[in-house]
C-alpha cells in the first residue's frame, strides 16, 4: 500500500505524535457515547483535527504528490478527505450544528447498581449540513464551501450516514498503511473497561449529576476500543476488517425480504449514461418523518414481485409501481403514461448515483437503509 513511501525522520516524529493524539480522541470518543450528544460532537471533532493534523502537515506536506495520489484513489484516503469538511467546518463556521451525529441505535451496558446506555452515532447526510455550517456566506457556490471540492466528495462517497467510529478507525488504519511504523503494540482486551458511576450527591437520593470514569493510558496502545456492550458487528480496532462476511449475507437476506417501511416513494430515477441503473426516494418512518433510500432497478422488480407497495405521486393521486416484462416495473397513469420514467433524475447526495455506489461499497450502511 505505501508503495515506497517512507516520511523523514523530522515529520515521522510529529506523526507519532498526533497518531497518539487520534488514538486518544477515538478511544475518548468511544466512551463519551455513553455520556451525552454534545460530549460525542466534541470528541468527534477532536479526532478530525488530529486526522486533518496528520493529511495536510505531515503526509501531504512530506510526500507531496505521490501521496496526493493515492489518497485520491484510496477508499480510506476518501475517508480522510471526507472528514477535512468536518474539521473546516468546526474550526471556521460560526455556527454549531448540532445534528452532525445522528443517533441510530441505543444500547445498554451493564454496571454496578445498574444500567446505562450507549448510542450508535452516524454522520449527518451532505444534504442534511445547514448552509451557515458549510459555506462561507448565503451567497456562496459550490467552490466556496468550508472544504475543497475533493473534501466535499470525500464526505458525501465516505462519510455521509456511517458509523462515526467506523470512519475514525478508517482514516487511522489509511495512514498505518501508508507509513506501517506508526502502528504500536496492542494493550489489555478490556472488557466493560470500566463505566463507575459515581454520584455527586447522597446515593439515596436521584443523583444531579452523574460522573463516569473510564481507564487513562490507552492511547499509548494501538486502538482496541474496550467492549462497552458491543455488539459482534461492530469493528474496535484499526486493522480489523469490516465484518464483511457477516453483512455479505445479511444484504443477501435483505435483498430477498421486503424492505422494513409499509411502503417506498419513488421520487428520482438514477441514470449511468443515460440509462436507468436504479430509484431513489422515501420511506415513512413514525420517527423521523421519512428516510431516504436508493436501490437497483432489479431490486424494485424484485419487491414489488414479492407484493411490496412502491408508490409515485402524480396529479394528486398514488400511482402504484407495477411489474412489467423483462425485469422491469412501470407506473402507469390512468391514460397509460409511465410516470415512473419521466420522474426527474437524482440530484441530491442522498438520492443520486454516488448514493447507489456508497451503499453498495458500505454494506451496513445498506443494511439500516433497508431496515427502515
Amino acid at each position: 500500500m505505501n508503495q515506497g513511501l517512507v516520511l523523514p525522520d523530522e515529520q515521522f516524529a510529529k506523526a507519532v505524535t498526533y497518531m497518539r493524539a487520534l488514538r486518544r480522541a477515538v478511544i475518548a470518543f468511544w466512551y463519551a457515547t455513553i455520556e451525552d450528544a454534545e460530549a460525542a460532537l466534541i470528541e468527534a471533532a477532536q479526532a478530525c483535527f488530529a486526522v486533518n493534523i496528520l493529511d495536510e502537515a505531515v503526509f501531504e506536506h512530506a510526500l507531496g504528490s505521490p501521496y496526493r495520489q493515492i489518497r485520491a484513489r484510496d477508499r480510506l484516503g476518501q475517508v480522510v478527505t471526507g472528514l477535512e469538511l468536518i474539521r473546516n467546518c468546526e474550526t471556521h463556521a460560526a455556527v454549531g450544528f448540532d445534528g452532525l451525529l445522528v443517533e441510530r441505535r441505543v444500547l445498554g451496558v451493564p454496571m454496578h447498581g445498574g444500567m446505562i446506555h450507549r448510542v450508535v452515532p452516524s454522520w449527518a447526510e451532505y444534504a442534511d449540513l445547514p448552509s451557515a455550517y458549510v459555506e462561507l456566506d448565503q451567497s456562496a457556490t459550490s467552490n466556496q464551501k468550508r472544504a475543497r471540492g475533493e473534501a466535499q466528495h470525500g464526505y458525501r462517497m465516505a462519510i455521509a450516514g456511517r458509523s462515526v467510529v467506523e470512519t475514525l478507525l478508517d482514516a487511522t488504519a489509511f495512514f498505518q498503511q501508508i507509513d506501517p511504523r506508526l502502528m504500536v503494540e496492542y494493550g489489555p482486551d478490556l472488557q466493560y473497561a470500566y463505566v463507575e458511576l459515581l454520584p455527586d450527591r447522597d446515593p439515596a437520593v436521584e443523583p444531579e449529576h452523574v460522573f463516569l470514569t473510564r481507564p487513562m493510558g490507552l492511547d499509548t496502545f494501538e486502538v482496541l476500543l474496550p467492549s462497552l456492550a458491543t455488539r459482534n458487528t461492530e469493528r474496535r480496532a484499526a486493522q480489523w476488517p469490516a465484518a464483511d462476511d457477516y453483512f455479505t449475507v445479511k444484504v443477501k437476506a435483505a435483498k430477498s425480504t421486503v424492505p422494513g417501511a409499509a411502503y417506498r416513494e419513488v421520487r428520482h430515477v438514477l441514470r449511468d449514461n443515460g440509462k436507468a441503473v436504479g430509484y431513489a426516494g422515501v420511506s415513512p418512518d413514525r420517527l423521523s418523518g421519512s428516510w431516504s433510500w436508493v436501490e437497483r432497478t432489479r431490486q424494485v422488480w424484485r419487491d414489488v414481485r414479492a407484493g411490496y407497495r412502491y408508490l409515485v405521486a402524480h396529479d394528486n393521486q398514488e400511482i402504484e409501481v407495477t411489474e412489467t416484462a423483462h425485469q422491469r416495473v412501470a407506473a402507469l397513469a390512468p391514460d397509460g403514461t409511465d410516470v415512473l420514467a419521466g420522474l426527474p433524475d437524482g440530484d441530491e447526495p442522498h438520492t443520486d448515483l454516488g448514493r447507489l455506489t456508497m451503499v453498495e461499497t458500505y454494506p451496513d450502511l445498506y443494511l439500516s437503509m433497508r431496515e427502515q
